[in-house]
């Protein structure tokens, strides 16, 4: 499980949330929402957002409408969490300003 802190709260059953907790996916949910990443013909890795969003609530255990209340970069974040978990890249990198590198993608 990783956690992140959300740049905006939310509402979760009428509880204020700062901080989201992401399980890992199982095998099943792998076989329902696919795996959410793909490459390029050069070797650069494509997020599948709509795989990722999929997972989203269910890894969290949020309904749907309070997912729909993340900022977009709290969204982005959990999608490469949700990246994370398969691509087994243990040193992902945030920066101070919040910017997100993979390990062996580059600067």
């Amino acid at each position: 499980m990783k956690s992140i802190a959300l740049s905006k709260p939310i509402q979760v059953h009428n509880n204020k949330v700062t901080v989201l907790e992401i399980q890992e996916p199982t095998f099943d949910q792998v076989e329902k929402y696919g795996i959410p990443f793909s490459y390029s013909e050069r070797g650069d890795m494509r997020l599948d957002t709509r795989s990722a969003l999929s997972y989203l609530p269910e890894l969290t255990g949020i309904p749907r409408s309070s997912a729909q209340q993340l900022a977009l970069h709290d969204v982005f974040v959990a999608s490469m969490i949700i990246v994370v978990f398969f691509t087994g890249a243990q040193n992902l990198a945030i920066s101070d300003d919040d910017s997100i590198t993979l390990p062996g993608s580059g600067d």
